[in-house]
């Protein structure tokens, strides 16, 4: 994971989560790459497309760029610090109109 950038797409393993966490092995979009801490920021992806009527998420159609095998949904208000040991593989990169979707539900999110 030395080598993750915004917009990577990485398959991780998320801890054990509380309630409606999102858990277990799944794709999720690189944020911010700590490399002085060994951590990153990531938003997780479902593949639960009936989650997309949730407030600050957005739908990603699967493509050769970014690796993923379906239609998932970014849950942007899960947005979590993971450790580099969770990080699995890189499957591919979001596209900049993606990205550009991303950053904006962010910056609408956390009311920057």
């Amino acid at each position: 994971m030395h080598n993750a950038s915004k917009g990577d797409v990485w398959l991780v393993n998320l801890p054990e989560g509380v309630g409606h966490e999102q858990k277990g092995t799944r794709p999720a979009v690189v944020i911010v790459h700590v490399k002085q801490n060994f951590m990153a920021i990531v938003i997780p992806l479902t593949g639960e497309l009936d989650k997309e009527t949730f407030t600050f998420t957005h739908c990603i159609q699967a493509t050769s760029e970014n690796g993923l095998s379906e239609e998932s949904v970014a849950m942007v208000f899960q947005l979590r610090s993971l450790d580099a040991s969770r990080f699995i593989e890189k499957k591919g990169k979001l596209s900049k109109e993606d990205m550009s979707k991303l950053d904006a539900i962010m910056k609408d999110m956390l009311k920057l």
